[in-house]
Formats: structure tokens, C-alpha cells, sequence
């Protein structure tokens, strides 16, 4: 039996699920019915299911949150999520990020059997593709290891081939989750150019080709337009010998197929040696400064610049890792307590290409993720908080909610009030009251300016207010104080 694990907080909804249908006619059995997405989460990682269903919205943890989580945990598990009308759009993106499949509620029994029917079609055939080829258990996960020195000339001993010419490369394909790739598992041999064929994934292929750059330079080009077509993405090695560490060629094809579908770029790419951009490194020393002063303007700036680098230099998949994971040993250098909610991981670039599509939703999780560590921090540096008081000081005669203020510094509306009153000793709007009537009296000074004019200038739009308030404060009104 499959197992079924119930996501929604509604329990009425779930109870409802669980009884629409024979699940175990199907094959399936329901282990389970869980109300909030966190405590499913624990649930998933504890027990396995082959199938979760969960609402989208929900609070704390929503359906697209969970659904990331397990696939950054690499979990097998396929999600089935459930919206509302008013969801449509969303529960489509959800697909994009790996859903099996989405249900619209009211849910339909009938719909939901088609659902599972097809699922277990794509489970059968997932299941018979690693029964029907085993090159990923054992010798292959070694040799294909980076750290394995393991060479093209000892794969072709252990396989019993022999390599007639002298250049190599590996090839990666990433294909359809729906389709079957159209070159078999094993070795193909073409007028000029011998293909070792291997499953290393369930929607991926990688050949190793040996065949001679000089001679027959056309001949590669010609297989790729012949025999994989029907790919995603491809992503070509650099040439290699036949001493030449085996994993260092499948890497290189890995690395430039995936960073092609993380940009979403042309569907071939040759690998070529990174340059390390020189933008990027700077910014990271000035990201780290920011994050210590817990400047948050600043650090959303570096931030963008950063993910615009990334787009437009078309930054590898591996190389983005690396600046992920800088990001995110620097966020635990500078805060020390974090909350259960941000799981803070170390990634490697498999992780993050399940996780996320494109560099765009990596860096707004990043952001996102610092926002929230600003509300929870209870400590702002001496530095932040100067900074916000003196972009009161220079705003205070315009219209300036402390909303604005709070969006801008990616404070809490509450926690920013509560910093201010500490630091000046007064409520936000006491605060840009006492600038104002302050500046009010210089202006007076001047005879030049009408007392409506200096009204206008400290941000004040009713005269009868501001006299009220100058008459409050001062004990006598704005044309009596000029005749002082």
C-alpha cells in the first residue's frame, strides 16, 4: 500500500478527503490527518509518505512552503495541493515548483480518482525505470564522486571498452518529467563517435562521448540534433583525455545544464571555466558590514545587485551555491539566536535547483528571510538606529508615516515605535511634532516669510491646527511669538 498524508487546517476538510473515496481499492492507505503545515512537515520526514495532499493556504507554514521543504530535503514524496477559486493562479505556479497536480475545492471525487490514477502510473514507471537499471547503485555514485580521482581510462577498463580516440566529453540531459529520453541506457556506436549512455537521476541522462574534436568536428553537433532532441536542457563538458578524472567532465555537464534551467536560458550550453565576478565579491564584503550594522536598506540593495549579477552574468549553478551559503554564514556570524521558523541551511547546488526555479526566487527568499530576522532581533546597533532618527530629522516637514519608516528599515511597525520612544523619549508623532514647532520658530524669525508660508514649509496643511498646537506648547501663538 502507498501511503497518504492529509494536510488542511480545516479538519472537516481532511476528514473529508480521507473519506471521498476508496483509497485502498487504489492502492493507497491514509496514515494520517494533520492540521498545520509544520507539524506535517515533522510528519513527513518521519514517516515517508509516498503522497501528501495539502491546502495551499494555511497559516504559519503554507502549502508552497511545505512543498519546498520537502524538496529541499529531497524527499520522493510528490505533494497533490488543494486552492480555493481565488488560488487558481497560484496553485498553478505551484506546479512549476513540483506539485504533482492541484485540486480545486469543492474537491471532486471524481477528479481527485484521475489525480491518483495518474499518479500511480508515473509512480510505476519511476519504479520500474531503477528496477530496470541499476548502474546508479554501487560503482557509479564513486566514480561520478568529485572527490574521486577515478578516470575515463579506468571507467572504459571496469566496463570492458575501449576508447579509440582521443577526445571525451560528458553530456548531461535533463528531460520532461512526463516524457522517456530518447537514447537507451547502455553503448551506441556511430560512424565517428562512441556513446556510453547513464541514468544518473529519474529525468536525467549523461553519455559519455569519445570521438575526435579535430577530425570530425560536426560529428557531436550532428548526435545532439539527432538523438536528443527531445531534452530540456543539455549541458556539454569540456574536452577531456583519457586521463582525466571522470567526475570532473560530469560535473562540468551537470553544473552548465542546471545553471541552464535555473536561468532559463537556451536549451544547450558548453561549459567554460568560471570567472569570478569581481562585482560580486565586493559586494559580499560590503553585504557582511551591512548585516553586522544591521543596515537593512543597504542590505537589500546588496542583495539585488547581487541576484542582477547572477541574471545577467549567467553565474553557474555552483558558483550561486557558493554565494548562498557565504550569505547564510554570515547571517549566523551576526545572529546568534535564531528562530525555529528560519531554518538557516547550508545548500549545495542540487538542493537549490529543487528549491527554487530561478535566481529571482533564491535571492527574495534570502530578503525575505533577513526581514524576518530584523523583526525578531531585539537588539538594532547604535549605527541603525542613528540612521533612522536622522532619516526622521531630514523627512519630518513631508508627509512621512512611520509605516513608510517601518517598510523602509524592514522593521515591525510595533518594534519600530517602541525604538523610537526609547531612543527619543517620546511617541513617533510627539517626535515630528516637537521638529516641526521647533523649526516653526526659526522661520518666524525671518519677516519675510507669512506665518501661512511658514506653515506650509514645516509640513503642516491647516493653519488653525498648527496654531493650536504652537499656542499648546509655547503658551502664545505663532504672530504673538513673532513680536517678541
Amino acid at each position: 500500500m502507498l501511503q497518504v498524508l492529509i494536510v488542511d487546517d480545516e479538519p472537516w476538510v481532511a476528514y473529508g478527503i480521507a473519506h471521498m473515496i476508496d483509497w485502498n481499492s487504489l492502492g493507497y492507505e491514509i496514515i494520517g490527518e494533520v492540521y498545520d503545515g509544520q507539524h506535517a512537515l515533522e510528519m513527513i520526514t518521519e514517516l515517508l509518505p509516498d503522497l501528501v495532499i495539502s491546502d495551499i493556504r494555511m497559516p504559519g507554514l503554507s502549502g508552497i512552503e511545505l512543498l519546498e521543504r520537502i524538496r529541499g530535503l529531497q524527499l520522493e514524496t510528490k505533494v497533490i495541493l488543494v486552492s480555493g477559486y481565488t488560488d487558481f493562479e497560484y496553485a498553478q505556479k505551484a506546479i512549476r515548483y513540483g506539485a504533482f497536480d492541484y485540486l480545486v475545492k469543492q474537491i471532486d471525487a471524481t477528479k481527485l480518482e484521475e489525480a491518483i490514477h495518474r499518479l500511480t502510473v508515473e509512480m510505476n514507471r519511476k519504479r520500474e525505470a531503477y528496477e530496470e537499471y541499476n548502474l546508479l547503485q554501487g560503482d557509479l555514485f564513486e566514480w561520478l564522486n568529485p572527490a574521486n580521482k577515478f578516470t575515463i581510462e579506468d571507467f572504459q577498463v571496469n566496463q570492458e571498452v575501449t576508447g579509440m580516440l582521443p577526445d571525451y566529453r560528458f553530456i548531461c540531459c535533463l528531460y520532461p518529467a512526463d516524457s522517456s529520453p530518447g537514447i537507451a541506457e547502455g553503448r551506441h556506436q556511430y560512424p565517428h563517435l562512441s556513446v556510453t549512455s547513464l541514468r544518473t537521476g529519474y529525468d536525467k541522462i549523461s553519455l559519455l562521448l569519445n570521438y575526435d574534436e579535430h577530425m570530425e568536428p560536426l560529428e557531436l553537433l550532428d548526435f545532439i540534433t539527432n538523438e536528443l532532441s527531445d531534452a530540456r536542457y543539455i549541458g556539454i563538458s569540456a574536452i577531456g583525455g583519457a586521463t582525466t578524472p571522470i567526475s570532473r567532465l560530469y560535473q562540468e555537464s551537470e553544473i552548465v545544464m542546471f545553471s541552464a534551467c535555473f536561468h532559463q536560458t537556451e536549451q544547450l550550453a558548453h561549459y567554460k571555466p568560471p570567472v569570478i565576478s569581481t562585482l560580486i565579491r565586493k559586494c559580499l564584503l560590503k553585504l557582511e558590514q551591512s548585516i553586522k550594522e544591521k543596515d537593512n536598506i543597504q542590505v537589500e540593495v546588496l542583495l539585488e545587485q547581487i541576484s542582477e549579477e547572477c541574471r545577467h552574468s549567467l553565474i553557474y549553478i555552483d558558483q550561486i551555491a557558493i554565494i548562498y551559503n557565504q550569505v547564510i554564514s554570515i547571517i549566523h556570524k551576526y545572529h546568534h539566536q535564531l528562530s525555529p521558523d528560519n531554518e538557516l541551511e547550508f545548500l549545495s547546488y542540487e538542493q537549490i535547483i529543487r528549491m527554487y526555479h530561478t535566481p529571482e526566487q533564491l535571492f527574495t527568499r534570502m530578503k525575505s528571510l533577513l526581514e524576518q530576522l530584523s523583526e525578531q532581533d531585539i537588539h538594532v546597533s547604535n549605527e541603525a538606529v542613528e540612521k533612522i532618527i536622522a532619516y526622521i530629522n531630514s523627512r519630518y516637514m513631508h508627509d512621512l508615516s512611520l509605516s513608510e519608516i517601518a517598510k523602509m528599515f524592514h522593521l515591525s511597525l510595533g518594534y519600530l515605535s517602541t525604538l523610537i520612544k526609547k531612543e527619543t523619549g517620546v511617541t513617533y508623532s510627539e517626535y515630528i511634532m516637537h521638529k516641526r514647532l521647533s523649526m516653526a520658530k526659526e522661520l518666524l524669525g525671518d519677516s519675510s516669510l507669512s506665518v501661512a508660508e511658514v506653515v506650509e514649509q514645516i509640513g503642516y496643511k491647516d493653519y488653525y491646527h498648527f496654531n493650536k498646537l504652537f499656542k499648546k506648547n509655547f503658551g502664545i501663538t505663532p504672530s504673538q511669538y513673532r513680536k517678541i
